[in-house]
């Protein structure tokens, strides 16, 4: 029996990724240019696409639950929907980023530079105005500390890729925006047993058994209480990066 599941799983598995790419393609081609279209504001515009994409994310998921493929857990979720906060989570898999966009319907998201320049997509993530990490370093951080200051929600994962082994390698990235931003840290723990879709893992190694996420938002963390703001940007963001990669590494540790 165990067999015949681990194989249903992996024929699901490879359905799920025909389908996510699907959505893309048709977020990107056929949703995009009628949003583009419309006679409003730029801003409801950018409202419009990013619930298109948060809808049919949700949806997504709901279908990969009801196939089996994974179960999901979330603590804390309705304090993903404060305005002006900075999201930072650790990156262990691939559907991260999948799974808050399912419950954060109107939040600015830094996604990857691929997703910015296909032909299929551009026009979608263009219209959501995520911004891509291909961005230089200034821009970049200019960019997303403007989105908060605006009272915009962002999320980031600040070790810049999907985490390799055990130990958290956080980038200061997060940091110089919170700082640039003079914003809260909103962090979120990701964990997943067994783990699967890992950085270098082909889709179809899936785990013997059916893996299970957990989402946990924890207590936000304030600049004014981590950081000496008298002293040089460099420390700043020094001291607030090594602060949240303890909180995000001692969670990890608790929940395992």
């Amino acid at each position: 029996m165990k067999p015949l599941c681990w194989f249903w799983r992996l024929v699901a598995t490879g359905f799920s990724f025909a389908l996510f790419a699907l959505g893309a393609l048709s977020l990107g081609l056929l949703l995009a240019p009628w949003i583009y279209l419309l006679p409003w504001s730029p801003a409801r515009r950018r409202q419009l696409a990013r619930k298109s994409i948060q809808r049919w994310v949700r949806f997504y998921v709901g279908v990969m639950r009801a196939l089996g493929l994974l179960s999901v857990s979330f603590e804390g979720e309705a304090a993903l929907q404060q305005p002006g906060v900075l999201v930072v989570a650790n990156h262990p898999t691939l559907l991260d980023a999948v799974l808050l966009m399912a419950v954060m319907p109107n939040a600015t998201f830094i996604v990857k530079a691929a997703m910015a320049r296909n032909p299929f997509t551009r026009w979608i993530v263009a219209l959501a105005g995520y911004i891509p990490n291909d961005e230089v370093g200034v821009e970049l951080v200019e960019k997303a500390a403007a989105a908060l200051r605006g009272g915009e929600t962002l999320m980031i994962f600040p070790e810049g890729t999907r985490t390799q082994g055990d130990e958290l390698k956080l980038k200061r990235g997060a940091a110089n925006i919170a700082l640039a931003a003079d914003c809260p840290l909103l962090p979120v723990v990701i964990d997943c047993q067994p783990l699967t879709l890992r950085k270098g893992e082909p889709w179809y190694q899936i785990p013997a058994t059916r893996p299970h996420f957990s989402l946990r938002v924890l207590p936000r963390m304030d600049l004014h209480s981590l950081v000496d703001r008298s002293q040089p940007p460099g420390l700043q963001a020094r001291a607030l990066t090594a602060a949240l990669h303890t909180r995000l590494q001692e969670q990890l540790q608790a929940q395992r």
